[in-house]
């Protein structure tokens, strides 16, 4: 037969197609050699044809140069291997007789038959926006309002239906489309409890369930994100075992702590994603915390957190797990939601996302918020304003897709520091400051006029705070190239300017009569006869300075500011190629980025209240007349420490990845990454011998500065990770699986800004194996691990004779603990999920020596086998929530075992309980939410950190008053939402 495009047929066997039997000629050394293997579509075609006894009948330019996924085994039936073979291909098949199949392009279908029926959940109620697809095809719909779906115009044939919905578990129904017009199948659907059904996306590079991986990850979608109502990104990652959070910082600049990994604070080791691209390269310079870059709002579809040794496969520096905010990109119908939150501390804020079809091949998405509060701890001004604006286009092909990703962020936020407290075993509020809504920033701080020895005055605001003005904008590829070749290309720019102003806590606040006898050698002054306080705002006297605030006590704090403009460039390139049972991946990274730092600090003098006022401390002669003055307008020493330096980084990588699926049930992978980075710089000098002005008043002598010249640096480094995993499904309900890792963490900037040696990296080897269980009721992800640290700085700023004096130690470490993530769901109105993480985080190889303060010998001290500071052997997070018809009340409780202040495990941060609570009421047809949450319920005084100032290596707590920092207290708040 001859057509202008030749026709070809393929097989004639006397038998009917039942899509049920092979081949009475089917040849078992046939069909070992095809399996495992990449094929052309027409060799695909023709094997089936074989095996089954069937014509196919199609155009040859319609098959020509298409691929066909490798074939793990045969399923014995027909239809379902076909589905495979025509996968991702825009090809449609219709049973032209006993035993003939013609394939035509979709496009060219023609029929009326229908597949349609309705989703529901458990409790009856009809589910929107359901995805319901025949698997293998674009053949597909979502569910409107009242739970409903239609697919029309598809051919005859059997096919596996499937609906999926975020949160519920993913549902097959084999259906047969024959003659009649359409048939009806309804769907209910059963909770998802732990997301097992969830595709993993980051740390993997085939897309895997939850339940079929090697690698421990937790998901929290757009809705559970809503429902958990965090204060900040860092409340938010919580929610991952193994991780512990100190958000009592406010919205920015918290701690993270991976799997008991020793560190000084911040996001050291782990990497911060947006769109699989990292926010920042460097997730922990000082100052530019990662979380400071990252807001949460309506356009974040969900989080992965992936925890252990994969992590430093697939992102630089992250021996400690990879965290990717992954935004929504609209889909087929057009779909938003308006959110305003309310709360008793002044919050008013705003949320909207809007997303959905362009026209045929274009989808886009608009999302952001704006909101501004008092703060917790009220400072008596505005502590947060500003918002964020995030858009994304979507350009839809045949064989993949392009898009482009904006942001804009623009925020300003109150940093919460160390404050006063008492009774270290069980701490309380002493008289003139709450620990609960106290802070020792204040108003009066704000507009501070800082002179330098040059001659300048820098204007400087402490209600600026924490201020990222951000812009990035991300360029995504992906291409499927052929011959089961995969293409995918991400890069992203970002340039931010990173401002920060905060009242950094000092030593430990002390009488007003004791500090000024104490300070400057005031005996030695000419004309000394008293001192005398008086307020810096307004030059009032200070009457009764023993009983000010009822407890006559003064502190000095750092006024701290410091400038740090970002950039940053990156590029990942992947290529991925399914070789028989392989899928293997090649990527290639590179980064360039910049981090420029002014740090110009003061010590000022204060009471010690809430919001409090700035003090002078001036010296009266027998006359009452003024002398000379120890502080001016508040500022008890300028100058107290200066960095100026600029500084950039390159980055480039190298990662291999094989992916082998052994059998259906048993998934190996594993991978290796080698990378270089070279650090160049130039940092000024200082001195610690300016004068400001003419010297009038001490503040103003002493003071440290640039002298104008520099040192640079320039440091190479070469590192390799090696990750290796296994994941073995016993059922489909029930897997265990396994990782062994090596990863690394080059330094950072910081390194050579405080010092002129190159340094070394530290080596992280990591074990872990656990189980994951998923039923309708019950779901578990426990997993076991054990890591071993090499050569972990720990780099401090230490508070001594009035001066901030940068101090590095290093130390091993070693950590075995446990993870579990379980929910149970006895009914469908009830359920509890369960967070825990045990674990033994202990020193290794630590030892240093001292200077005893009475006898004045040097002593050799050694904390091997200490607990690593700041970590708690035990966090627990339960959350009952009870669901009846529109409403659903759920509580919180949060565990947070003791921790250490220093390293030395002298002085103790006691464990607390936290108590959240909430409800939420769906009216409107379920449109709309009304939800109430209340945080801290109890008002615990708990404490995250003491003063890390003085405080570090060896606490030896004397003073019945000390600085720490507790969490935030009580807040409440009402939120509306509505969906449309």
């Amino acid at each position: 037969m001859r057509f202008s495009k030749i026709l070809i047929i393929i097989g004639l066997l006397p038998f009917f197609i039942q899509g049920q039997n092979l081949s009475p000629d089917f040849d078992e050394n046939r069909y070992a050699k095809f399996l495992n293997r990449a094929t052309g579509l027409n060799e695909a075609l023709v094997f089936l044809g074989e095996i089954y006894d069937v014509n196919f009948i199609y155009e040859h330019d319609l098959i020509a140069n298409k691929n066909c996924q490798p074939f793990l085994n045969i399923s014995g039936n027909f239809f379902t291997d076909l589905q495979h073979a025509l996968a991702n291909h825009p090809i449609q098949y219709i049973k032209a007789g006993k035993k003939t199949i013609v394939l035509i392009p979709k496009e060219k279908a023609k029929t009326t038959r229908t597949i349609r029926g309705q989703v529901i959940d458990f409790n009856g109620h009809r589910i929107e926006g359901a995805e319901v697809f025949i698997e293998g095809t674009s053949w597909g719909t979502t569910t409107g309002k009242n739970g409903n779906y239609m697919i029309s115009k598809v051919p005859e044939g059997k096919y596996s239906l499937t609906v999926r919905f975020v949160g519920y578990r993913t549902q097959y129904e084999e259906v047969e489309v024959y003659a009649s017009n359409s048939i009806t199948r309804n769907f209910t659907m059963e909770l998802d409890v732990l997301n097992m059904d969830e595709v993993v996306t980051i740390a993997s590079r085939n897309r895997h369930k939850k339940i079929e991986s090697s690698v421990a990850i937790t998901t929290a979608k757009s809705e559970q994100i809503a429902e958990r109502a965090p204060l900040s990104t860092a409340d938010l990652l919580k929610v991952i075992p193994g991780f512990y959070v100190e958000s009592s910082g406010g919205e920015g600049g918290n701690n993270l702590f991976p799997r008991g990994i020793p560190q000084d604070g911040g996001y050291r080791y782990i990497a911060m994603y947006e769109d699989g691209l990292p926010i920042y390269e460097a997730p922990e310079l000082a100052f530019a915390n990662i979380d400071i870059l990252m807001r949460l709002d309506e356009s974040i579809s969900k989080m992965e957190g992936v925890r252990g040794g994969t992590g430093s496969i697939y992102a630089s520096n992250a021996p400690g797990g990879i965290i990717n905010f992954i935004s929504k990109t609209g889909g087929d119908q057009l779909a938003g939601l308006v959110k305003l939150s309310i709360a008793d501390y002044g919050h008013y804020r705003f949320d909207y996302n809007y997303g959905g079809p362009l026209g045929a091949n274009w989808r886009f998405n608009a999302g952001g918020f704006f909101r501004y509060n008092d703060g917790i701890r009220s400072p008596e001004f505005v502590a947060n304003r500003g918002g964020q604006i995030k858009a994304n286009v979507t350009r839809l092909f045949k064989n993949g897709y392009i898009r482009l990703y904006g942001k804009y962020l623009n925020d300003r936020n109150i940093f919460y520091l160390p404050i006063p407290l008492s009774n270290s075993a069980n701490p309380q509020s002493i008289p003139g400051i709450d620990a609960n809504y106290g802070t020792l920033t204040s108003i009066y701080q704000d507009n501070a006029q800082i002179p330098t020895p040059l001659g300048d005055v820098l204007d400087r605001k402490i209600s600026d705070g924490i201020h990222p003005e951000m812009f990035s904008i991300t360029n995504e590829l992906a291409l499927e190239i052929g011959d089961s070749w995969y293409l995918k290309n991400t890069s992203r720019y970002m340039k931010s300017d990173v401002n920060f102003n905060a009242i950094f806590s000092l030593d430990n606040p002390i009488p007003a009569n004791v500090f000024a006898d104490s300070v400057k050698r005031a005996g030695e002054i000419p004309g000394f006869h008293r001192w005398q306080y008086r307020f810096s705002d307004s030059g009032e006297p200070v009457e009764n300075i023993t009983s000010l605030n009822g407890n006559g006590l003064v502190t000095r704090n750092g006024w701290w500011s410091v400038k740090k403009p970002l950039t940053n460039f990156t590029n990942h390139f992947q290529l991925k190629k399914y070789v028989k049972n392989h899928t293997i991946d090649f990527s290639g990274y590179f980064s360039v980025y910049t981090a420029d730092d002014f740090w110009y600090w003061q010590n000022i003098l204060s009471e010690v209240k809430d919001a409090p006022r700035m003090l002078d401390l001036v010296v009266l002669n027998d006359q009452n007349e003024e002398v000379t003055s120890i502080t001016r307008n508040g500022f008890e020493q300028y100058g107290s420490f200066y960095v100026n330096a600029s500084n950039q980084a390159y980055v480039t990588a190298f990662s291999l990845v094989d992916e082998l699926d052994v059998t259906d049930n048993f998934r190996f992978d594993v991978g290796v990454r080698y990378e270089n980075s070279l650090f160049e710089g130039r940092v000024e000098n200082t001195r610690d011998d300016f004068t400001i002005g003419n010297g009038e008043t001490l503040a103003e002598q002493n003071v440290q500065f640039g002298d104008g010249t520099f040192r640079t640096y320039r440091h190479w480094f070469s590192e390799w990770a090696l990750s290796a995993g296994a994941n073995y499904s016993i059922t489909p309900h029930f897997a265990v699986y396994g990782r062994l890792a090596r990863g690394y963490r080059t330094p950072d900037f910081e390194q050579w800004i405080f010092s002129s040696d190159r340094g070394n990296s530290q080596y992280v080897q990591q074990f872990e194996s656990g189980v994951k269980i998923s039923s309708d009721q019950f779901a578990l992800f426990g997993s076991a691990f054990y890591s071993r640290l090499d050569n972990i700085p720990f780099s401090d700023e230490i508070y001594v004779d009035g001066r901030i004096i940068k101090q590095t130690r290093f130390a091993n470490s070693t950590t075995l603990g446990t993870e579990i993530e379980a929910i149970w769901t006895p009914n469908n109105n009830f359920r509890i999920d369960f967070i825990g993480t045990f674990q033994n985080p202990r020193l290794r190889d630590f030892s240093f020596s001292v200077v005893d303060q009475e006898t004045g010998r040097e002593m050799l001290v050694s904390l091997d086998n200490q607990r690593v500071r700041r970590i708690p052997a035990i966090l627990i997070d339960l959350r009952p929530a009870y669901t009846f018809q529109q409403l659903k009340f759920f509580g919180n409780w949060q565990y947070i075992g003791r921790r250490f202040v220093d390293d030395a495990n002298t002085a103790e941060l006691p464990a607390y309980s936290i108590f959240n609570a909430g409800v939420i009421i769906k009216i409107f047809n379920k449109n709309m939410s009304l939800t109430g949450n209340v945080s801290n319920l109890t008002n615990i005084i708990g404490l995250t950190e003491g003063n890390p100032r003085v405080e570090q290596v060896l606490a030896n707590r004397r003073d019945e008053i000390f600085m720490a920092r507790p969490i935030l207290g009580r807040s409440v708040t009402l939120t509306a939402t509505y969906s449309f």
